[in-house]
């Protein structure tokens, strides 16, 4: 099996090779750019399976740069970004573009790895029902994940810090821009809020009342 291809783009060096040896670490192909010209050129030579983008960047930013690379070379592969300065505009356009996650600086290794691993998992199960079935919801499955119910403190505060903000986010998105989302950018949300719930139900379950 090929080895999955990760495009890095960064203009701070020592972000972008630090992210690009995290990359090769986990086993998969990684190039990196610094910024609209060195990413169009790779792109132009090579099938990108994953980009991880930083929004801040000179010139144009990441969403500007991803939304002219896509529509000059049509891509499909996943894309990751993350940010210094995380607010509305930047969520909102990462959501337009279809960006499968969002990580706020400094990113965490482990968690930078993590939210790879997600994307090329999911992006494999997709391509894979496309070819056999009408594309069902991605939901969260939490058989598995409670049959040890056993968890420590520090990850299960971190699970209900990400349920809380990403309900926080979802709340600010609607009070700010619901009357703006088409009906695509509306299901994505509504899965999130799903997922979001059922996120809840496995806090609730791991640390009954």
């Amino acid at each position: 099996m090929a080895k999955a291809k990760i495009l890095v783009i960064d203009d701070e060096k020592v972000l972008r090779e630090s992210v690009k040896k995290i990359v090769e670490k986990i086993g998969f192909i990684a190039e990196t750019a610094m910024d609209f010209p060195s990413a169009k050129k790779l792109v132009s030579q090579f099938t990108f399976d994953l980009f991880l983008v930083d929004i801040i960047l000179p010139k144009m930013n990441g969403i500007q740069l991803m939304t002219k690379l896509k529509e000059e070379y049509g891509l499909n592969g996943g894309i990751i970004f993350f940010t210094g300065e995380p607010n509305l505009d930047t969520c909102i356009g990462a959501i337009k573009l279809g960006a499968y996650d969002y990580l706020e600086k400094p990113v965490d290794p482990s968690e930078l790895i993590e939210a790879i691993k997600q994307v090329l998992l999911r992006r494999k199960h997709d391509i894979k029902i496309l070819e056999t079935a009408p594309k069902k919801e991605f939901i969260i499955d939490d058989s598995a994940f409670l049959e040890n119910k056993k968890i420590d403190d520090k990850t299960l505060k971190t699970l209900k810090k990400v349920k809380n903000s990403t309900h926080k986010i979802l709340l600010d998105l609607k009070k700010k821009y619901g009357n703006e989302f088409n009906d695509e950018q509306r299901d994505l949300l509504n899965k999130i809020v799903k997922n979001n719930g059922e996120l809840k139900k496995i806090i609730e379950k791991l640390n009954p009342k």
